[in-house]
């Protein structure tokens, strides 16, 4: 790059400023030293004129005044110097050495005249402007620097320049400018202008310094997003969401608006990830995501909160508005397939809404999750892809207190039943469909009721409560002590018999489980193969890798296993291969109806199919009438249990 020549008035200014102080000192000196030979009598004056006096303290103050002129002129271009944050040792001699002193500036410098052309430009400058190379001098500075804006709106550099070469030595500074340099590169740089005055107190040219901040912009940028957005999705993260919650809770105080919050959980999001690892359900969660943004409006916000969780905030949104997103979510996860090598499953979500008004302040928002929370799992317990919108008003909302005082009764109701031996045991017979089947044993599955206030209550009476409240795993213990140890007292031969026991996530996830049993029988010594173990699909899909090693340690321990209610939740083969089981259980709600409805119809044969296909012997279960055990035996179902088949009774009337 050519580097522009610096102006030499202002050096010949300070040479003759020095040169007029220099006569006039030199001047008073001669006037001082005639008065000191006259005063000795020299004979080489013969008189003072009576001016002399008066002269010499002319002179004197002359001196005074070009020597603080001279000064001031040097001070000044010192402090200007000094506001660009630049030093070099030279500037304050002469400015002779302006060019050494632009060359060794540190960041973007520009020298600009009256006209507000440039005079000087470093190659900083230039790479920040978008220019790789030429001659720019004499180039305006608004060619230069065509498009900018600051932070607090338009920033107009010729009025800044104007009062700069009009107000003297006042320098300013621009912060936070977005430039769209010469390549249409977005730039962000601070600013900053400093007039140069002469000696004479004159602003002869005005120096820019830019400073380029866009890559300390991108970095705060990157930081900010790693801060607030999920990684792997792209979409906000929960605490930027909980952010634009309290926002919108700040902002909509004392107006009539209404917003509606969702919250979301994956159904099956957990058998993904365990059949096909990790990298699938990242995939998975990435998918999902998009058919959910999909849906939502532009103003909404969409988060991921937790591993399969999502959340939408959804400002100014009416409720039938919010119901209509939620149902396109709904349809759309319906017809989707998540496809991972040669494995397809089908995926369900269970949203829970509430709408919520300015009532509801910043302090409220730990209250909002957890009512929406409580309606997405309402939601889940309505059955997989379901919406549940909970009304924010609704007076069963408002008895916390009463809600928690049934719980605690019914906590002290079970927790004593346990102590009591209240509990009873009943068994329901699940008969061969063919006639022909080898197996000759007698199966039952077992059911547990509770005695309470002289009643026998049923299981859906009860353990709802006992699984809000953690009490499952204690009842699927006593469950199985009871049934071994009246199998030992009854002393049957055990290989015409099989109970079949359902069990709880609790359980599944209790590790000491399979050992509990183990030494149980051998207690009694009875042969584990007389026990059969069921999980149902949802707790089987919602916790795959637990049930898998569950399943293959009751199967080293001779006892069976069985899958039950398959078919609602079905998504991919893979994972029954993947468990140790011996009978697959059709889901009830297909068997009902299926003599009247063609697609339960096809859905039971369907499902008998997978199971002939796995080496599994399949049961159909709510069997209630003579045609649908017709429809049974036609699709080659093998086993059918329910009232027509016989109805539960006591285990201890069994007849061994």
């Amino acid at each position: 790059m050519k580097i522009i020549k610096s102006n030499r008035m202002d050096v010949r200014d300070d040479r003759i400023s020095i040169a007029t102080i220099a006569a006039l000192f030199v001047l008073s000196l001669l006037l001082a030293t005639w008065q000191v030979l006259y005063n000795q009598g020299s004979d080489l004056v013969s008189g003072i004129p009576v001016f002399f006096p008066l002269l010499q303290a002319v002179l004197l103050l002359l001196v005074v005044i070009f020597g603080v002129m001279l000064y001031r002129g040097r001070y000044k271009l010192i402090i200007s110097q000094d506001v660009m944050g630049i030093t070099s040792p030279d500037i304050s001699m002469s400015f002779a050495n302006t060019e050494n002193f632009l060359s060794a500036a540190a960041g973007g410098i520009i020298r600009i005249n009256k006209s507000f052309r440039v005079e000087y430009i470093n190659a900083t400058a230039m790479n920040i402007l978008g220019y790789k190379g030429g001659d720019l001098r004499e180039e305006s500075i608004y060619t230069l620097i065509s498009q900018y804006e600051s932070k607090n709106g338009s920033f107009i550099l010729n009025d800044a320049l104007e009062k700069q070469f009009h107000n003297g030595i006042t320098p300013s500074t621009f912060n936070d400018i977005t430039l769209f340099n010469h390549e249409n590169e977005q730039r962000y740089i601070k600013l900053k202008t400093a007039p140069v005055q002469d000696s004479r107190g004159r602003v002869t040219y005005v120096i820019l310094i830019i400073q380029d901040l866009t890559e300390e912009k991108k970095k705060m940028s990157q930081l900010y997003r790693q801060a607030s957005v999920d990684s792997l999705t792209g979409l906000i993260n929960r605490h930027s969401f909980q952010q634009s919650l309290d926002t919108l809770l700040s902002i909509s105080t004392g107006t009539t608006q209404r917003h509606v919050l969702c919250y979301m959980d994956l159904d099956h999001f957990k058998v993904v990830n365990d059949v096909c690892g990790h990298a699938a359900g990242d995939e998975l969660l990435k998918q999902v995501s998009d058919i959910f943004s999909k849906s939502v409006r532009a103003s909404d916000k969409l988060a991921r909160v937790g591993g399969d969780e999502f959340a939408i905030l959804l400002p100014q949104c009416e409720l039938e508005t919010s119901r209509r997103i939620c149902n396109r979510i709904l349809e759309d996860i319906r017809n989707y397939r998540f496809t991972w090598q040669q494995n397809s499953f089908s995926v369900g979500v269970s949203i829970g809404a509430i709408e919520f008004d300015s009532s509801y302040k910043v302090a409220d928002r730990s209250e909002l999750m957890i009512k929406v929370d409580k309606a997405c799992y309402k939601a889940k317990q309505s059955g997989r892809n379901q919406l549940y919108i909970q009304d924010i008003d609704d007076p069963t909302e408002t008895k916390n207190d009463e809600d928690e005082k049934i719980a605690e009764n019914w906590d002290a109701s079970i927790n004593q039943s346990l102590k009591k031996d209240q509990f009873a045991l009943y068994i329901q017979p699940i008969v061969p469909l063919d006639k022909n089947n080898p197996d000759t044993s007698n199966q039952y599955e077992v059911l547990v009721r509770m005695k309470h206030e002289g009643k026998l209550l049923s299981p859906g009476s009860f353990l709802p409560s006992a699984e809000r409240l953690g009490l499952m795993s204690k009842i699927d213990r006593w469950v199985v002590e009871k049934t071994i140890n009246i199998i030992a007292e009854n002393k049957p031969e055990q290989k015409k018999y099989l109970f079949t026991i359902n069990i709880s996530a609790d359980t599944v996830l209790d590790i000491s489980f399979v050992s509990f049993v183990s030494m149980l029988l051998d207690d009694k010594g009875i042969d584990p193969a007389i026990l059969c173990f069921e999980i149902s699909e949802s707790v089987a899909l919602a916790n795959f890798a637990e049930t898998q090693l569950m399943l293959k340690k009751l199967s080293e321990l001779g006892c069976s296993g069985s899958l039950d209610d398959f078919g609602s939740g079905f998504s991919s083969l893979s994972y029954l291969r993947d468990l140790t089981l011996r009978y697959l259980k059709i889901d009830g709600s297909f068997i009902r109806n299926m003599s009247k409805n063609r697609i339960d119809a096809a859905m039971v044969d369907g499902v008998n199919k997978v199971g002939q296909v796995m080496n599994l012997h399949t049961i159909a279960e709510l069997v209630e009438n003579e045609i649908t055990v017709a429809l049974l035996q036609k699709m080659g179902v093998d086993y059918a249990q329910g009232y027509h088949c016989g109805k539960p009774f006591p285990i201890e009337d069994i007849a061994c």
